[in-house]
């Protein structure tokens, strides 16, 4: 490997059909399906609340957040942590942590990005192709305009 060559580790998981991938030092916990309490007037997108470990923590519908008009089968909740700010994550199952290197992510996909910042690009690892989710530009698009 040269000297340029950034590795790094992620977290797989699938949604939408599709393997997709965030940083792993962004994960807190994954937990199974549980009890979400709806949150009244709240964005499409914010499934609503779980009390983790006495926290209250917003869970979000990825299926709907990168895709308006998605149905989840979610078996899986990722709890991920930006900056102070922690969300759970529907997904459908999680398959596991993945090490690769900036060679094998394509980051100029140019019509082939169909979540647009929200991935950072695709991982091309042996016959797989996972997309690289951006989870700074998720945490924007589910706070909106509150971000300091």
């Amino acid at each position: 490997m040269s000297e340029n060559t950034m590795e790094f580790e992620v977290l797989v998981f699938k949604a939408l059909n599709q393997e997709m991938a965030i940083d792993v030092e962004m994960v807190e916990i994954v937990i199974e399906k549980t009890e979400i309490t709806p949150v009244p007037r709240a964005r499409k997108i914010i499934e609503g609340v779980i009390n983790l470990r006495g926290k209250i923590v917003p869970v979000i519908s990825l299926p709907l957040l990168l895709s308006s008009n998605a149905e989840s089968n979610y078996k899986k909740i990722i709890i991920v942590k930006i900056e102070d700010v922690e969300f759970g994550l529907m997904v459908d199952e999680v398959i596991g942590v993945l090490r690769t290197n900036s060679h094998e992510l394509e980051t100029n996909l140019g019509k082939m990005n169909t979540y647009g910042k929200k991935a950072k690009g695709l991982i091309k690892k042996d016959m797989r192709l996972i997309v690289y989710l951006n989870l700074e530009e998720i945490l924007k698009e589910i706070i909106g305009s509150e971000v300091a």
